[in-house]
């Protein structure tokens, strides 16, 4: 699987979270350990791919969650 396919793969199983349990960055960590731990198949044949490298990809939607939250 290339990097945009597990990128997003990645953000289809964030977005079927509901908005509550990923509006803040600790949900951003938690997900990602959860994910790598539950579906390792996801990120098979790439050893590069860490909980920081996920937080990474879903940070930007975090942001714009707390962003619509302030208004």
């Amino acid at each position: 699987m290339t990097q945009n396919d597990a990128q997003a793969r990645v953000l289809e199983e964030w977005f079927r979270l509901p908005e509550s349990r990923r509006s803040h960055p600790t949900d951003a960590v938690a997900f990602a350990f959860r994910l790598l731990r539950d579906e390792p198949e996801l990120f098979r044949g790439r050893k590069e791919t860490t909980h920081e490298m996920i937080v990474k990809w879903l940070l930007p939607h975090i942001h714009k969650i707390q962003f619509m939250e302030r208004r």
